[in-house]
């Protein structure tokens, strides 16, 4: 059973009132990171951020200081901050995203909307740069598209066909992350259904989609029948990954989260996963395009909003480490 609450605003009416204008400067930057995925670009991909964003203040100052390093070492690497709007709980009560509680205590889609158009609005326009987010609901991906430039399916999501299909109708890159089993076969099919022609319902509507050239893995380690963690950033597991995308003839591109699982879930070792995967980058050849990081202006995390640029969902490096950490990779490459 459910109630209605509100009806939410159309994706017309958001962008009506909140209008982006700068549609060059976002096409730019998009063709600078679907220049990697093409193999046209040598440079390194950085998706970086907190694992949600909360404050709007804190992401802007956050954002800022991305830009200030992003500009010593663009020619090797491109930043894509992540602003991840909402977040899938396997506590009920615990912080979903700036989507569902833009004021805190108040669930309220529609200004969770408005929240979080305004700060992606804001990031670009500030920093030039254009951010990333989960597809945890497709149906909301309209009220963003003009804003993102990378998209993801986390590992709760990409077993879900309709997720699949979704991805195939987006103009972005899309990384689907491998499942908690981590079963690679799954992720393959995942990857080459969401780069081929769909034909489905979406938003009341009977769509066929074109496919995603640019849909690819994202490998961010599994767990086994016991519940043990494993990582599976390491070259062998791409080889794996590679030679079932060989025979699907599926896109073997591949990027590295090197928190969740690969971390054994402490998120310090982030920097030596980053580090150790840059310095084989040759091992993954010519596969890897880049690293999905998560970092927040102060390390760790919070139960409840006390400390402004602390993560409220997975524990985060702090800028010091973050700052150190982009340099060093970027001495690598």
């Amino acid at each position: 059973m459910y109630q209605r609450i509100q009806k939410l605003y159309s994706t017309e009416e958001i962008k009506e009132s909140l209008p982006f204008f700068n549609k060059k400067q976002k096409d730019d930057f998009d063709k600078e990171i679907e220049a990697v995925f093409c193999g046209k670009s040598n440079k390194f991909l950085l998706i970086i951020g907190p694992c949600s964003a909360d404050e709007k203040d804190a992401v802007r100052r956050y954002c800022a200081e991305l830009k200030k390093i992003s500009d010593l070492i663009h020619d090797k690497i491109i930043i894509i901050p992540r602003i991840y709007t909402t977040k899938p709980r396997s506590n009920p009560r615990a912080y979903r995203g700036m989507l569902h509680s833009a004021i805190e205590g108040e669930e309220d889609i529609n200004k969770g909307i408005i929240f979080a158009r305004t700060l992606m609005i804001d990031v670009a326009n500030e920093t030039g740069m254009f951010c990333a987010d989960e597809m945890l609901y497709p149906d909301m991906y309209g009220y963003f598209d003009d804003l993102i430039s990378y998209a993801t399916i986390g590992a709760r999501s990409s077993d879900d066909q309709y997720h699949r299909m979704a991805a195939s109708a987006c103009d972005i890159p899309v990384g689907i992350k491998n499942s908690l089993h981590g079963n690679l076969l799954d992720l393959a099919q995942g990857v080459a259904i969401a780069s081929t022609e769909n034909d489905f319902s979406y938003l009341g509507y009977e769509i066929k989609t074109t496919g995603n050239r640019f849909a690819h893995a994202i490998l961010r380690g599994y767990f086994d029948e016991s519940g043990k963690m494993h990582s599976n950033y390491e070259p062998r597991y791409v080889e794996r990954y590679a030679s079932i995308c060989n025979e699907l003839s599926v896109c073997e591109n591949v990027i590295v989260d090197c928190n969740h699982f690969n971390s054994g879930k402490n998120y310090l070792k982030q920097c030596d996963i980053a580090t150790e995967t840059v310095k084989n980058l040759l091992n993954y050849k010519g596969r890897l395009k880049g690293l999905m990081i998560e970092s927040y202006i102060f390390d760790g995390r919070q139960d409840t909003k006390k400390i402004s640029g602390m993560s409220l969902t997975d524990a985060c490096i702090g800028l010091e480490k973050t700052k150190t950490l982009i340099f060093d990779i970027a001495s690598k490459l």
